[in-house]
């Protein structure tokens, strides 16, 4: 199986996405003579560097936390004169994580890949401005946590419940996430191991509802040219099948949203055998990735 590394990914986290061992991607790192270590160095310095850029009145602890970094570390890399440079020159650094030209796809298996490359194209900052659905903060393992972080329940200190959202002024982010639950039914959420993480619907209605909600507000409280990225996934409820990533294009152009990208992230866990069972409808193994832009003139 051909090795498509990913420095920003742990040794382990690779060898697991690409479905090979831990000791192919070494081998596959000494082959290609990868400085792996300069890669981490370089990237948590052009994090320190673009984020005092962008908001230069920021505390070395609230940038620590932000970076998932340590204090010495940020002071360290706030020198311009920090900058990383190679111990060996025979090693080469597999990106330039500043400068990447590389193609961007719309298909990955990756949810990082993905967050990472709208960043790229679309947001043009480090992270996003504000996520109403943070839950753990699973978005964030590689990517620095966005300075507003909502819930409708909250999980930790530094995330305010979904309904403070009301004392937001209008336009004030340039960049929202909204990443919604899809699992409907009482008692999904106790027996289904994407349930025990996140929360469930009572109801088909309600989970609508909640797609309705969350549009409205982000468009509300995003700034004329800002983006919501919206993860989405359709799902098969009551023996029908639920269309969800039709509904939230169709409500969100309602609403004013223009459409700009759309991403697919295909799961890259195995899927469970439907042996001695009929099956009557694909099983679902991809979610999207939705970028809409508020226009400039409403």
């Amino acid at each position: 199986m051909k090795i498509l590394y990913n420095p920003q990914e742990s040794i382990k986290e690779n060898a697991a996405r690409c479905g090979v061992t831990v000791y192919a991607v070494r081998k596959f790192i000494q082959r290609q003579g990868i400085d792996r270590r300069y890669d981490a160095q370089l990237q948590k310095y052009i994090a320190v560097q673009k984020l005092s850029k962008e908001k230069p009145s920021i505390s070395l602890s609230e940038m620590a936390r932000t970076l998932n970094l340590s204090i010495n570390t940020v002071k360290k890399y706030l020198d311009p004169a920090q900058k990383p440079s190679k111990s060996n020159t025979l090693k080469v650094s597999k990106i330039d994580t500043n400068t990447r030209t590389g193609n961007i796809n719309s298909v990955s298996n990756n949810q990082t890949e993905i967050l990472s490359n709208i960043l790229r194209l679309y947001v043009h900052s480090s992270t996003f401005d504000c996520d109403l659905t943070f839950s753990k903060g699973y978005f964030y393992k590689q990517i620095p946590l966005p300075q507003n972080r909502f819930d409708k329940y909250p999980e930790s200190d530094d995330v305010l419940p979904l309904e403070q959202t009301s004392t937001l002024t209008d336009g004030c982010f340039k960049s929202v996430v909204v990443d919604l639950p899809f699992i409907v039914g009482k008692g999904k959420k106790e027996s289904s191991m994407i349930g025990q993480r996140f929360s469930a619907f009572d109801t088909i209605d309600e989970l609508y509802g909640a797609n309705d909600n969350m549009l409205s507000l982000s468009f509300r409280i995003l700034g004329p040219k800002g983006f919501l990225i919206m993860k989405t996934m359709d799902c098969f409820n009551a023996g029908k099948q639920q269309w969800i990533s039709f509904y939230v294009q169709k409500k969100a152009a309602e609403i004013g949203f223009n459409l700009v990208d759309t991403f697919i992230l295909i799961s890259s866990t195995k899927l469970f055998t439907n042996q001695g069972l009929v099956q009557h409808h694909a099983r679902k193994f991809h979610s999207y990735f939705f970028v809409f832009q508020k226009p400039l003139k409403q």
